[in-house]
């Protein structure tokens, strides 16, 4: 081997390992910007179905919520099954996430719209808005 095809695979070999440092490191930051990017939308989401609830404050009562066929006639019963599922929703998207990080910062909001929401999500009619492994988490774990 001659001095010039050694500094060539010198060469050669330091690029490929760079090249695989560059595209490791760009897998790393796309993770986390992609993390960083689901925590941001979720806020702004939860944000949203809170001010819903502000706008409509019965809807975040659970003697009314958990009494909701009841508590609630004609249009806003409507209103609040639409509220119901739109937060159950929401629960249900963080879960498809199987992410634990984003599980240990929202197993809170779940607990509380599980408090709030749970007589919606039992009754049998809204079983099927749902995938099974989601309602399995659900009867498991809240």
């Amino acid at each position: 081997m001659t001095t010039i095809e050694f500094w060539n695979l010198v060469v050669s070999s330091t690029a490929t390992i760079l090249a695989a440092i560059a595209i490791l490191l760009y897998i790393i930051i796309w993770y986390k910007d992609k993390s960083n990017n689901s925590y941001e939308i979720f806020d702004a989401t939860y944000l949203d179905i809170l001010k819903t609830g502000m706008e409509n404050p019965s809807f975040r009562n659970p003697e009314l919520t958990n009494n909701y066929l009841i508590a609630f006639s004609d249009d806003e019963k409507i209103k609040y099954e639409i509220y119901a599922f739109i937060s159950w929703n929401f629960c249900e998207t963080i879960f498809d996430k199987k992410d634990n990080e984003l599980m240990k910062t929202w197993s809170v909001v779940l607990d509380i719209e599980n408090g709030l929401h749970r007589k919606w999500f039992d009754n049998p009619e809204n079983q099927i808005k749902f995938k099974k492994s989601f309602k399995n988490y659900v009867s498991e774990n809240l």
